[in-house]
């Protein structure tokens, strides 16, 4: 190809690029206002009544009761979605800023696929590839969840540790742990990162330090601290059931053996992550941005595998880190076919394709875990 030829094929790319992009975005904010008039179980249940409850009770004044089992961090929202936002429908507002999320953390996946393709159009499609993920739409705009805003917090986590800035990536973390506690999926990263001493172990008080600041509010309002510091204690143990709806290898397992099961699910992970942490310390290899997305995408795919009292949901961060790894390693799409297609049939509640697709995901987290070897051996 001559350099005219040249020319005029990257003319042709820059001119057609934005194209993409725009009708990408068209179509993202199009398809989620269609979306957004169907209430969830979730939403009848659990969403609109807190919003009716702080409507109800002054406002800010109704974050000293116990209302919801939610941090503060998120019902700050519900509290602007019933004041500031009043004027909206009721479903539109409590939707609106996990929908407004999903697009921060899709330029958060595209300026990491960048670090990748400083050049050409892939970055831009990562965005697309997040923004029209079937199950990203699902949770916030069919659902009204907020999966997208603690992973978010994750991406970011892992963005700024792939530039070197370790505090902006420990407050993501915590922010991200102040939305919800599934934000620790990805804590056999870090403790990687911290033996590695890529992490520097006197930046750690930063993250109950962001929990902290973000629960004040709420306290000062009149909510006891010890409720507020105590919350996520309060919701694991809420749910008696192995797995609701989560693809994982507790689907084979009858709940009658939840008593025994549950605390050996727990025993097991916590045995796995210091072994694999080991494992990885005693290469002695230098963390390459390539390996730190491995790792990223290895640990938020299998903890809420080999976890019990998961949710169907709980795979959110295994589908974004899924979509950059497939960019990463371009030989490998398929792991990010499978892990949307699991995640988005048991969104769909049908038991019967969710312990199927149980399986699939077992081989996809086998297949990840193997090619670890790459970080093993030099």
């Amino acid at each position: 190809m001559n350099n005219t030829s040249e020319k005029r094929l990257l003319k042709s790319f820059q001119l057609t690029t934005p194209k993409y992009l725009a009708i990408g975005i068209i179509l993202a904010v199009l398809i989620r206002l269609a979306c957004v008039p169907n209430k969830s179980v979730d939403y009848k249940f659990f969403l609109a009544p807190w919003y009716d409850f702080i409507a109800s009770h002054g406002g800010f004044a109704a974050l000293k009761y116990s209302f919801a089992d939610y941090t503060p961090s998120y019902l700050y929202w519900i509290l602007i979605s019933a004041t500031l936002l009043s004027g909206l429908p009721k479903i539109l507002a409590i939707k609106l800023f996990a929908m407004s999320v999903d697009f921060l953390c899709a330029f958060l996946t595209y300026k990491i696929v960048r670090l990748k393709y400083p050049q050409g159009r892939m970055p831009i499609f990562a965005f697309l590839a997040v923004i029209l993920s079937p199950t990203v739409i699902y949770n916030s705009a069919l659902w009204g969840q907020c999966d997208s805003i603690y992973t978010t917090g994750i991406v970011a986590c892992i963005y700024f540790l792939s530039i070197q800035k370790q505090i902006p990536a420990l407050v993501s973390f915590g922010v991200a742990i102040s939305f919800k506690l599934q934000a620790m999926f990805i804590a056999p990263l870090l403790l990687i990162l911290l033996l590695k001493k890529r992490i520097s172990w006197y930046y750690l008080p930063l993250v109950p330090a962001v929990y902290v600041v973000a629960i004040l509010p709420s306290w000062f309002a009149g909510r006891p601290i010890s409720e507020l510091l105590l919350i996520y204690f309060s919701q694991a143990n809420k749910y008696k059931e192995l797995s609701k709806n989560a693809p994982n290898l507790y689907q084979w397992i009858p709940n009658d053996f939840y008593n025994i099961v549950a605390p050996i699910g727990l025993i097991l992970t916590v045995c796995v992550i210091f072994l694999f942490a080991y494992i990885v310390y005693k290469s002695r290899l230098e963390i390459t941005q390539d390996r730190l997305i491995h790792l990223a995408t290895l640990s938020v795919l299998f903890m809420p595998y080999i976890l019990p009292k998961m949710h169907e949901r709980y795979f959110y961060p295994a589908d974004i880190f899924s979509i950059i790894f497939a960019f990463y390693f371009p030989r490998y799409r398929w792991v990010a076919i499978v892990v949307q297609l699991a995640s988005f049939f048991s969104y769909l509640g049908t038991p019967i394709y969710i312990q199927l697709f149980s399986v699939p995901l077992a081989f996809t987290l086998w297949f990840v875990m193997r090619k670890c070897d790459m970080i093993f051996i030099e």
